[in-house]
């Protein structure tokens, strides 16, 4: 997945046809209100914005650590340091959303996700929002056109252009999820600032506490259900 300012929103605004709905990450799923604006809207204000600082710290956490590997701790400190400066930058670019751990998922796909952790946090914290993609609905049989047809729309949706992204699903009549990666906040400041602390004095702690910020992605998603315009048509034409 890669970065994008993208706003979900204009992803669901940019088909006439295309139904959103909030899907439910818990182990027992709550029917789609397909038909309430409210859902629509709160899965926007939810998880319509990507924090682009977000994204940059986690890359260079990832970064840091392989530098850390590869005994380079001047570099390493840099990406921390560099790391722990984006994250204060996306403290106030608004883009969080709250949401208790145990409403996200611990994998990207539910047919993935390990069982969730009994240590799992119930209480509402500021995740940060830091990619998304667009990815075939798991109930829908992957077909190579379908397949291409979702990467056609994760390519638009990569270059600004959501209207092309949401036109290609309507046409395509293809349900889809946007899933999003998002870190906790605070947790994560914290884990960068813990590795700060050690990377001259103790490099492996400064790994572990990078990889303890690597380790808290978790996931959400909203559902994009596309109607092919033939079959929206098709009943007032009885």
């Amino acid at each position: 997945m890669k970065k994008t300012g993208l706003l979900l929103a204009a992803l669901l605004a940019s088909a006439t046809a295309v139904v959103p709905g909030f899907a439910q990450t818990t182990s027992t799923a709550t029917p789609t209100a397909a038909s309430s604006p409210a859902v629509a809207d709160t899965a926007a204000q939810d998880f319509g914005r990507l924090s682009v600082d977000g994204g940059t710290a986690s890359e260079d956490i990832g970064l840091a650590r392989q530098a850390i590997f590869d005994g380079d701790l001047i570099a390493a400190g840099r990406l921390i340091a560099d790391a722990n400066m984006a994250l204060e930058r996306a403290r106030v670019d608004n883009t969080a959303f709250q949401k208790a751990e145990t409403e996200l998922q611990p994998a990207k796909t539910k047919s993935a996700s390990p069982a969730r952790a009994a240590s799992a946090n119930s209480t509402p914290v500021a995740w940060l929002p830091i990619d998304g993609e667009l990815v075939l609905d798991e109930a829908i049989e992957p077909t190579p056109e379908k397949n291409a047809a979702v990467a056609a729309a994760n390519r638009h949706l990569r270059a600004g252009n959501t209207a092309r992204a949401g036109d290609v699903l309507k046409v395509s009549g293809i349900d889809a999820d946007y899933i999003i990666a998002a870190v906790p906040l605070e947790q994560t400041r914290k884990d960068v600032a813990r590795a700060a602390k050690f990377i001259k004095s103790n490099p492996y702690k400064a790994s572990e506490a990078l990889r303890d910020a690597e380790n808290a992605v978790r996931y959400a998603s909203v559902n994009v259900q596309a109607v092919p315009q033939q079959a929206a048509a098709a009943p007032q034409a009885k």
